[in-house]
This record gives structure tokens, C-alpha cells and sequence, in this order.
């Protein structure tokens, strides 16, 4: 394996970070190395998209083999940078880089608001990665999907992506119904795409909405999900993975903001013509992850919930209005 120069890239986490991942891993494997990529069990289909990954390993399940074979390496790339990722990495018998996570300035960030702004999480990873690379051309990175039989909308749709892991992520349901009905008004179907845990607030949303609304949520998978994602007109979503998914296909994109912000770092990668954020009247940021303590008041509860529509109905026009 080392005679390949072979790369251990380690990150563990959700959706929309291992999609981040994607244009370091593409350029490693453009330069010549074999990359596995270490990730938790439940995101393994996300990381078999990965363009240039060619093994995904589980952390919870194969770390005691990667550690037998750890010195077979040329290098780690531990872009978790946790204090447990940084532990674990340091006992395989090879290089390691580590991203460096900016604790302090987010504090600051969220402290004393944007004038603090972070980096593009993925030029940080570039640079936790920049002793491996040699050149700076950009590289194609876009997820390979597997082919699924997945029922579409009949020609051009809007995804409407209405989870969230926090409160401070996400629309409520009235919200969420009266963006809806106004979409609806472009002439368009509607694709809602979610989880399990949005299965019934999908389902609440479809019915008394009329057929122009398709429920995708709790019945497809996160690759599924995904598909939904790829083949729409337009794609409207809070901070998610599947935000983060249009993103990297390059769809026409409405991207919605509370809690959390852009000038954290996570806003979609890349950036091009075709994206619009919403960002809420209330104050933002006030987390990382959407989380929303009892004593802080949820920006997403002043959200200009109006402009939504407004905005598709902008970015549609010239291209798939009827």
C-alpha cells in the first residue's frame, strides 16, 4: 500500500461535512493517492459518493484494523481535529496532519458577531492537507451517485428541504406551510425532502396542500435524498447536509439561516451565480450547530418567511418557469 503513497483521511461526522469533504479528497486522489476514509457507520453511503475515495472504513466498527495496518500509511489526514480523533490518530505508526479547529475566534464570532468571520471550512482543510498537495488546479468534485429507482416529479421541480438537526436550523410547520402555498403559486411541484423524524410534518404538509406536493421524507434514503436534490430546478433548504449536497451539484439554490451563519465557515461549497441566502432578522449567529439554549431566543422565529418565494421566483425565471 505504501509503494502507492496511500492517505488515511479521517471525519467522522454528518452529511454536509463529509460532502465538504469532497474537493480535498478528489485532489488528493488527482495527485496520486489512495485514499480510505474513515467515518462513522451511519454516514458510510455518503462517503462511498466521495469522488476518489476508493475505501470507506467504519469507526465503528474497523478501527482495530486500520491501527493494525496504520504504519502501511504514507500520512493520516485527521480533518476531525477533536481531542478524540488527535488521541486515536496518534497511535498510528504514520504522518499525521490535523485541522486545526479555530475554537477561540468562534468564540469571538459568536460573542461579539461577524467581524469575526471564519474561513470556508474547505480552504481549512486545503490547508491541513497542503503539505500532501503539489499543484493548485481545481479538480472536479462532484458526488457520484449510485442509481437508484427512485420516482421523480414529473418534469421541473422545487426541493424543498425542511429538516434540521436543531430548532435553530429549521422552519416550523406554519412557517413551512406558508412559504409552501406561496411556492406553489410559480407553478411548480414540490419535493419535500427530509428524514424520519420529519416523516409527519411532511405528511401534514402534503395533504392539505394538494397534489403539487410529493413527500420524500422518512421514505427514501439519505442517497435517495440526494437524488432529489440533483435533478431539481431549484433547491430550498435551512443549514443541511442537503444544502450542502446542492451545493456541490451546482443547483440553483436558496440557502436559509438562524442559529447558525455563513461566516461560521459552512456556507455551501462552492460558491457560484445561481445560490441566494436568507438570513433571519434575528440575531445570528448565536451557534454552531443550530442548537438554541433555553435562555436565547430562536432567530429562526423572525424569519422573513415571505422572501422566500420572492426569490424562487427571481432565480426561476429564464429557466424553468412555464
Amino acid at each position: 500500500m505504501s509503494a502507492t503513497r496511500s492517505i488515511l483521511v479521517v471525519r467522522l461526522s454528518a452529511i454536509g461535512d463529509l460532502v465538504l469533504v469532497a474537493p480535498v479528497v478528489a485532489q488528493l486522489h488527482h495527485e496520486g493517492y489512495e485514499v480510505t476514509l474513515l467515518c462513522k457507520d451511519a454516514y458510510r453511503s455518503v462517503a462511498l459518493c466521495l469522488p476518489g475515495v476508493s475505501e470507506v472504513c467504519s469507526w465503528e466498527k474497523d478501527r482495530a484494523k486500520i491501527r493494525e495496518q496504520g504504519s502501511s500509511f504514507t500520512a493520516v489526514l485527521d480533518l476531525q481535529g477533536t481531542s478524540k480523533s488527535k488521541r486515536w490518530t496518534r497511535g498510528l505508526e504514520a504522518k499525521v496532519l490535523t485541522y486545526k479547529k479555530p475554537y477561540l475566534r468562534r468564540v469571538l464570532l459568536l460573542t461579539f458577531g461577524q467581524r469575526f468571520a471564519l474561513e470556508p471550512v474547505v480552504s481549512r482543510y486545503f490547508k491541513a492537507a497542503q503539505p500532501l498537495l503539489k499543484y493548485k488546479e481545481e479538480v472536479p468534485a462532484e458526488l457520484v451517485l449510485p442509481k437508484t429507482t427512485l420516482i421523480l416529479p414529473e418534469g421541473p421541480y422545487i426541493a424543498v428541504v425542511i429538516g434540521g438537526t436543531y430548532a435553530g436550523k429549521r422552519l416550523n410547520y406554519d412557517q413551512w406551510r406558508s412559504a409552501i402555498r406561496e411556492l406553489l403559486k410559480l407553478g411548480l411541484p414540490i419535493a419535500l425532502v427530509g428524514g424520519p423524524e420529519e416523516a409527519g410534518i411532511g405528511e401534514s404538509l402534503e395533504q392539505p396542500l394538494g397534489s403539487g406536493v410529493s413527500n420524500y421524507c422518512g421514505t427514501t434514503t439519505i442517497i435517495e435524498g440526494m437524488v432529489v436534490v440533483k435533478e431539481a430546478a431549484l433547491v430550498i433548504s435551512g443549514d443541511t447536509g442537503f444544502m450542502h449536497a446542492a451545493a456541490n451539484f451546482k443547483r440553483p439554490l436558496i440557502s436559509l439561516w438562524g442559529a447558525t451563519h455563513p461566516s461560521l465557515g459552512f456556507l455551501p461549497w462552492p460558491q457560484y451565480s445561481a445560490q441566494s441566502q436568507i438570513i433571519s432578522k434575528g440575531r445570528s449567529p448565536i451557534s454552531k450547530h443550530g442548537k438554541v439554549q433555553w435562555w436565547q431566543r430562536n432567530p429562526m422565529k423572525k424569519f422573513p418567511v415571505d422572501e422566500i418565494a420572492l426569490i424562487a421566483q427571481k432565480m426561476l425565471k429564464d429557466r424553468t418557469m412555464p
